[in-house]
């Protein structure tokens, strides 16, 4: 079953970033909470997101210029609430304190380079994910520690796969995804949690994807999504994207993985009306052929290339006396 994890503790019905955002998340039976460190002036891990507490507290000032007793003098803006005590900033070692009694997992930012070793030092939940735009911190983390680390990216590289394995990290944290980076993460054992997930339809298409858990402002509403049962892709099911469904042919790839191919011969580029420029393939039938989804599924590296010189429509003994599966 995917995983929940509440962006900011549970940013939509609490404070960002507070003791009472991990309550509401675990109200809202999340998995895990996701949360923002910063060090302070004196060298305490707190949670914040920004790196000045303007914007979310009732205070100015840098994040580093503040001691901890000056912090925690200050409360985080947000609707009505809990305790005074739960709209503090608190500190990294209170919100594994609370984690842990309310059965919750962790997943921590490192905001800033240099956090590595406080982190492993306090961060003793078992349940627990570091992660960071910062890929060589996480690198740094793993040489240190055993704990589980996921690269953030906040667009989608030619490779983010390998940009994981040289990080040494277990997880990908994407904003941006597609069907043929989740296979290709899945390949390397890598799990896949794609951010900021406030959509049911958006949340179901992305687990239809593959994606191993949603990380969300509002864990409540995707938790309802996450607990459906599971739907198989078919002709007569797909909601999101405009296959052509063949005669006697279900759908192979709800969302192809060679996407964008950019092969002039399968696709072309079109503009939405509000003057959008993007690759369409909807007139494209490869992946749609028995043999070649056949071929796609024990040789996912395949080239569109490749794909076109495959002979079209072999019988199923000729599939298996060529070696195409």
């Amino acid at each position: 079953m995917a995983l929940v994890i509440g962006h900011r503790g549970a940013a939509a019905p609490a404070p960002e970033n507070t003791l009472e955002g991990i309550r509401a998340a675990a109200l809202c039976k999340a998995d895990y909470v996701e949360l923002d460190v910063r060090l302070s002036r004196d060298g305490e891990l707190v949670l914040m997101h920004d790196e000045s507490v303007d914007r979310t507290t009732n205070g100015k000032g840098l994040v580093g210029d503040l001691n901890l007793e000056e912090l925690k003098a200050l409360f985080v803006k947000g609707p009505a609430g809990s305790s005074s005590e739960d709209r503090q900033i608190a500190t990294l070692k209170q919100a594994v304190h609370l984690a842990g009694q309310l059965d919750l997992g962790l997943v921590v930012e490192m905001k800033e380079e240099g956090l590595e070793g406080l982190v492993a030092e306090d961060l003793t939940l078992k349940k627990s994910i570091v992660t960071s735009f910062y890929h060589s911190s996480l690198r740094e983390l793993s040489d240190i520690s055993d704990l589980m680390t996921g690269i953030i990216i906040s667009s989608l590289p030619i490779n983010p796969v390998q940009l994981a394995v040289w990080a040494k990290a277990r997880a990908i944290f994407p904003e941006r995804v597609n069907a043929r980076m989740i296979k290709e993460a899945h390949q390397q054992g890598i799990s896949v949690f794609p951010w900021t997930v406030n959509s049911r339809d958006e949340a179901r298409w992305l687990l239809r994807l593959g994606a191993d858990g949603l990380v969300t402002d509002d864990p409540c509403k995707i938790r309802e999504v996450a607990d459906l049962p599971a739907e198989a892709t078919g002709k007569d099911n797909c909601q999101y994207y405009p296959c052509h469904h063949f005669p006697d042919q279900d759908c192979t790839h709800c969302f192809c993985p060679l996407y964008p191919c950019k092969d002039e011969e399968l696709g072309s580029y079109v503009r939405t009306r509000k003057g959008k420029r993007f690759w369409s393939c909807i007139n494209c039938r490869l992946v749609h052929r028995k043999d070649v989804a056949a071929y796609l599924l024990h040789h996912p590296e395949a080239t569109t290339a490749e794909l076109k010189s495959l002979p079209e429509r072999l019988p199923d003994s000729d599939l298996e006396k060529n070696d195409i599966i």
